[in-house]
């Protein structure tokens, strides 16, 4: 009964706090698409301002997600909007020019993913998130996902014990490669070479062979001494996403997440469903599942509460997940195993 009593004193208490009050930077295709319609289901966040450079897109989703203010260039936003956070989806070049900008501002900020370009633009944003002292987020939503944090949840359990081994697979359809931003190793697979670090622990070295920009075969070296193999490729006909995620764990103890909606555990030779996904939700549960939810929830009660540790993707991570991309892409280039030198 206390217990009951206590939780609805800090419920009230968390109704009566201020909504934070948001700015957005970025109204395309993604963000229109998951990032607002997320604010929808956090009651704790009022959308404030939308800014982008094309101002038709910027007062529609203004309209849309009622937001008061339309702007078309960052810095008038900064200067004008009485704003408690910002959050930038444009692309990863933007993201690194644009977030400490904000952070110097003494707002705290949410990027879309990657964080940068490349490990050297991500540290220079955590550089400055230290400098300043604000919250600097990256949406690796798998991260938040329901279907992982239940994952990582069991790794921590006696009856798992430690972990031996990571195996990962995900295809999709063919990526041109173009641009530095749009790679299927960055784009599509940093999802993944995010994920491994948070699972498994640091990454000490790698080993990658890439014949061409839509295959790679990863191998990696965590710092418990454990073992990871990544399979990516580009070439499946259909659209949606084929990921399997196993983990293996002493005495006879195995994790696995099959078409990247299921999670079972095996121990001793019996097989235990943790989590089943229905892939037809739509709605607040699709975007629970997707992890974008939670990922922005995450950020907004953050920003709110001044409790940081519900964030799982701060920029200093974000950060070593991108040496561990570029790491990859310099061992497929030399043929040559690469040792991991963190600079925080």
């Amino acid at each position: 009964m206390i217990r009951m009593v206590l939780r609805m004193l800090t419920y009230a208490k968390e109704f009566q706090m201020e909504k934070v009050k948001l700015g957005i930077i970025g109204a395309g295709g993604l963000s229109t698409k998951k990032i607002y319609p997320s604010l929808l289901y956090i009651p704790e966040v009022k959308l404030e301002a939308v800014c982008d450079l094309d101002e038709n897109k910027a007062k529609r989703n203004a309209e849309k997600f009622g937001a008061n203010l339309v702007f078309t260039r960052m810095e008038q936003m900064l200067d004008e909007a009485e704003l408690d956070a910002v959050i930038i989806c444009i692309g990863p070049e933007q993201h690194a020019q644009l977030a400490p900008i904000v952070l110097k501002a003494r707002l705290p900020v949410y990027t879309e993913k990657p964080p940068a370009v490349d490990a050297a633009g991500a540290l220079a944003v955590a550089r400055v998130a230290k400098d300043t002292g604000q919250l600097c987020m990256t949406a690796f939503k798998k991260r938040y996902t329901p279907l992982y944090v239940r994952m990582k949840e069991q790794m921590g359990t006696d009856r798992f014990g430690k972990p031996a081994m990571l195996v990962m697979q995900r295809s999709f359809s063919r990526y041109n490669n173009s641009s530095p931003r749009s790679t299927f190793l960055l784009d599509f697979c940093i999802h993944l070479i995010d994920l491994a670090p948070w699972l498994m622990g640091k990454v000490t070295a790698v080993h990658a062979l890439s014949p061409e920009p839509n295959t790679w075969a990863i191998q990696m070296v965590f710092e418990s001494g454990a073992a990871g193999s990544l399979a990516f490729c580009a070439h499946t006909s259909g659209v949606y996403p084929d990921e399997q995620v196993t983990i293996y764990g002493e005495d006879d103890a195995m994790l696995f997440v099959r078409d990247g909606h299921s999670l079972t555990f095996v121990h001793d030779r019996v097989y235990h469903t943790l989590h089943q996904i229905n892939l037809t939700t739509a709605g607040q549960e699709g975007l629970v599942e997707s992890g974008f939810l939670s990922e922005i929830q995450a950020f907004i009660k953050a920003v709110q509460t001044a409790d940081r540790s519900v964030v799982q993707s701060d920029i200093a991570s974000s950060y070593r997940s991108m040496l561990a991309h570029d790491s990859i892409v310099q061992s497929a280039r030399t043929g040559q195993w690469v040792e991991l030198k963190y600079e925080i």
